[in-house]
């Protein structure tokens, strides 16, 4: 009789601690699938900041001609506002402020302020801003 209840009890069991174990993978499961969801996000953070440099770099190394100061301006005046607009879309915080930087230096030309005889200086200040842009995109994603 007693070999009997034992058995019984271990019947009624099994389901009771299989659905235990069950429940355990289930949670290992759902850690795993979090897990990947937070590993593609970061992933296509990263594209993100890795596209934002590509345009950063192309836009940052913005030199007018100095010679036509009239093209010199309008050419200034939409480069500016290209970076504005870029620097609004950057998520990286340091990125964004060596946009905002450029910008500030490249609306100096489309104001005028900067003329051919200033710019020598302006485009040695320029250049190492430019510089500042690629050393902070070759950091983002590291």
């Amino acid at each position: 009789m007693r070999a009997r209840k034992r058995f019984v009890v271990a019947a009624l069991a099994l389901p009771l601690l299989t659905g235990l174990a069950a429940c355990g993978q289930v949670q290992e499961v759902q850690q795993g699938l979090q897990n990947a969801d937070e590993q593609i996000q970061q992933a296509q953070q990263n594209l993100d900041s890795i596209s934002a440099c590509a345009q950063a770099i192309n836009v940052a190394s913005f030199m007018p001609n100095f010679a036509n100061p009239q093209q010199a301006k309008a050419d200034a005046e939409a480069k500016a506002e290209e970076l504005r607009k870029l620097a609004d879309q950057t998520a990286d915080q340091t990125l964004r402020q060596n946009l905002l930087e450029v910008e500030q230096s490249v609306q100096r030309v489309a104001s005028g302020e900067i003329t051919l005889e200033a710019s020598a200086e302006w485009t040695t200040a320029q250049l190492e801003r430019y510089q500042q842009v690629t050393t902070t995109c070759s950091q983002i994603g590291n």
